[in-house]
């Protein structure tokens, strides 16, 4: 390439990764000419996490992605996305707990009828307990373990919690932090719990789990309209399939080149002005050049993530539950979670008189799970179904595909969090070079708030005064809008309504 040619790309945004927060960030600054968009994606296919599986007409999500969010301007967004291609789904979960099924969020009155009104009375003694110790003895939260005792007791922590935790995190509770508790769990507090079920008082929150939006075709229907909008805004905007990135040179503030090879072995160098990457952040400082110094690689290499293993059923029977999702606590069952995607959308499947699942079973590469085979382990699944769960009987499993995914979940460890500060703080040396989504910030987002953090990148790229990281870090619930959460920016379509 030559001089000018470099010259040329001065406003050009190269992004690492076509998952959900690469492609928004590339989707919202494609609303300007002042940039070149090119968009580099190892795998073959775009959306990352965010992938739909085809097979013999069956669709299947890389696990349940639902579209939900606490941000108005953002389901404007969506909405006009994926306008005339998403339907609105009713959200029925349950838990599959020591062989019985109870409602999710939990009900006292389900748990009275599975449990017995003894079960109910030890939650509640044990709850009191926990408030003297964390509440009126100030006892610290230095935990998950913690945080959940202390929100719930330590019965009801033990039965919901516990067991699901340690099923997907791979670690003892007592070993994770309790920094997304408050976010993830289905409730502020026992207290709550009772207020609304037992004294049947209202409250003036509106809830997100009733229904959510869904993609008709799947999920992966979102990266794959903002991958064809970045590629039809302009002629010269790209999103390259196979072509995995291999180093990042730093020539100083805003100048860079990216080194990619694709499935031909043949190496290419994009040269840029802004890199914005979605590459695990426990990988990008070894792609830098200049390299960082031992304790920034030590850091970044001793991130944890957890993978995943999505074992697809295909189901000779119209329904195996009216479920949105199912989650197995026992930790007998292989699998962690299921969802049926034709209870989402019946596009999903090819026929009325068939139906099929979505097992998760999660892992770690190298553990006993990862090194099951797949017919080993989709054996292993459809027999829980049969003989722990009864959601299936011998021979209505009539097929499945199995697909394997790496860093699907960050690990929130007790010392994450100066991991991930002493890597960004090296990372913040190199003007022009930015981090987003899940995997590129080591924070565990849903889909949207990765989308979320991409439109507002975008939106900063663009010359906006936005704080795109802010972006899931509220410490409440996420299912919950109380009126009180941060107006965001509106992004492109409604800001140029103003400007």
């Amino acid at each position: 390439m030559s001089v000018n040619d470099k010259q040329d790309n001065r406003e050009h945004v190269v992004i690492l990764g076509a998952g959900p927060a690469g492609l928004a960030t590339g989707h919202e600054v494609s609303t300007h000419n002042s940039h070149k968009v090119t968009v580099l994606e190892r795998n073959n296919f775009v959306g990352g996490l965010c992938n739909t599986i085809v097979y013999k007409g069956y669709k299947f999500d890389l696990g349940g992605h639902r579209w939900f969010t606490k941000n108005e301007h953002l389901n404007r967004w969506f909405q006009r996305l994926m306008e005339g291609e998403y339907i609105w789904v009713e959200r029925i979960s349950r838990i599959f707990y020591d062989y019985k099924y109870y409602s999710y969020p939990v009900s006292f009155g389900n748990v009275i009828k599975n449990s017995g009104i003894f079960t109910i009375g030890w939650a509640g003694i044990t709850y009191l307990l926990s408030a003297l110790q964390f509440s009126v003895f100030n006892k610290p939260i230095r935990n998950m373990r913690d945080a959940y005792v202390a929100q719930f007791g330590i019965k009801l922590y033990d039965m919901f919690f516990r067991r699901y935790s340690e099923k997907v995190w791979g670690l003892p509770c007592e070993e994770l932090s309790a920094d997304w508790v408050s976010q993830r769990s289905a409730g502020l507090s026992i207290w709550t719990v009772i207020q609304e079920a037992l004294l049947n008082t209202k409250t003036d929150k509106k809830s997100l789990i009733e229904e959510f939006m869904y993609p008709r075709d799947g999920y992966v229907r979102i990266p794959q309209r903002m991958a064809e909008d970045i590629e039809n805004s302009y002629a010269d905007n790209s999103v390259r399939l196979e072509s995995n990135v291999t180093a990042i040179k730093y020539n100083g503030p805003n100048d860079f080149e990216v080194t990619y090879k694709t499935q031909d072995g043949a190496e290419h160098t994009e040269y840029a002005k802004c890199v914005v990457s979605t590459i695990p952040l426990g990988v990008l400082p070894r792609l830098i050049d200049p390299p960082p110094k031992p304790e920034v690689i030590e850091a970044a290499s001793s991130l944890i993530f957890r993978d995943i293993i999505c074992v697809n059923l295909i189901v000779n029977k119209q329904q195996v539950s009216i479920d949105t999702w199912l989650y197995v606590q026992d930790e007998d069952v292989i699998f962690g979670r299921l969802h049926e995607p034709k209870n989402w959308s019946k596009a999903m499947v090819p026929n009325e008189e068939t139906t099929s699942l979505v097992l998760e079973c999660f892992c770690t590469r190298g553990d006993n799970i990862w090194e099951m085979s797949d017919d080993d382990i989709a054996r292993q699944c459809v027999k829980d179904l049969e003989n722990k769960l009864g959601l299936v009987k011998p021979g209505e499993v009539v097929d499945w595909k199995v697909v394997r995914a790496l860093q699907a979940y960050p690990v929130y460890d007790l010392d994450y969090a100066p991991k991930i500060e002493l890597v960004k703080e090296y990372l913040n040396q190199f003007e022009g070079l930015y981090i987003v989504g899940r995997g590129g910030t080591h924070r565990y987002n849903n889909a949207d708030h990765s989308i979320e953090m991409g439109l507002l990148l975008g939106r900063h790229l663009l010359g906006y005064e936005v704080d795109y990281l802010a972006v899931n870090t509220e410490p409440d619930y996420q299912e919950i809008v109380s009126g009180g959460e941060p107006k965001r920016d509106a992004y492109r379509d409604e800001a140029c309504q103003s400007e």
